[in-house]
């Protein structure tokens, strides 16, 4: 316990699935929460959990594909916790679709959630390290769809590579700072995100080496791992969460 005691952590689109999990197990481990999402109601529920375990929180409905909001939060963060010392950019959105049918809105909204907002978080926070002179660690979420490809799935697979690359640069540039990055890639985790449940579940009993779903808490394990000091000789990887999948 209290591998994260005394830090505060940044966490995007933390309102439930991944990004709730990962809010939960971060405050069990002593970690101040600084919650975001378009879902204040959902936010609220996870901060009333999280402060339950004795750590303070602060929710802010924001959309993260947003310059100014974004700003908005780091700073009303900053000013509330005094520091962030880690960031996990969990906020994304997925849709199927054949790349020819593709729809410009389509296109133009799931690059805005899925790259921009990692964009920008990343660089406000940033920005705020490197004027304090600080150490901090960012966790992105890619997705097993950033090393491989996917039918129907060409915008989303084309964003979760984009984190991932962004993810490398981040660590190259800012390591000689202190500044850890790394992504995670979760496989088909079991979460509000994911349509016809009892299909996946039969199809990863038969595929997937570990046979079962990936469960939330299984990605928040790895991110705290990434966002503790357990991780300080690691940067710029991207660590598979997919029960083996990759393995075929």
């Amino acid at each position: 316990m209290g591998r994260l005691a005394g830090k505060t952590a940044l966490i995007t689109g933390a309102a439930r699935g991944i990004g709730r999990a990962i809010a939960i197990r971060f405050a069990a481990e002593g970690a101040n929460l600084l919650l975001c999402d378009l879902n204040l109601d959902g936010l609220r529920e996870v901060a009333a959990e999280a402060e339950s375990m004795a750590v303070e929180t602060l929710c802010l409905r924001t959309d993260v594909a947003s310059r100014d909001q974004v700003q908005a939060l780091v700073d009303e963060g900053m000013a509330r916790f005094g520091m962030i010392h880690a960031l996990v950019n969990n906020a994304g959105i997925f849709f199927n679709a054949p790349f020819e049918q593709t729809t410009d809105q389509q296109y133009d909204r799931i690059m805005a959630v899925n790259v921009k907002s990692v964009f920008l978080v990343s660089q406000i926070v940033i920005r705020h390290w490197l004027q304090r002179e600080t150490k901090g660690a960012i966790v992105n979420l890619a997705s097993i769809g950033a090393a491989v490809a996917f039918v129907d799935s060409s915008a989303y697979c084309m964003t979760k590579g984009a984190v991932a690359t962004l993810t490398r640069c981040i660590a190259l540039e800012y390591g000689p700072r202190g500044i850890r990055a790394n992504s995670m890639a979760p496989g088909i985790i079991d979460t509000p995100m994911l349509p016809s449940v009892e299909d996946n579940e039969n199809w990863a009993n038969n595929t997937i080496p570990l046979r079962r779903l990936g469960e939330p808490r299984d990605v928040a394990d790895v991110a705290l791992f990434l966002a503790s000091d357990e991780s300080r000789y690691i940067t710029g990887e991207m660590i598979f969460v997919d029960g083996g999948w990759m393995l075929n």
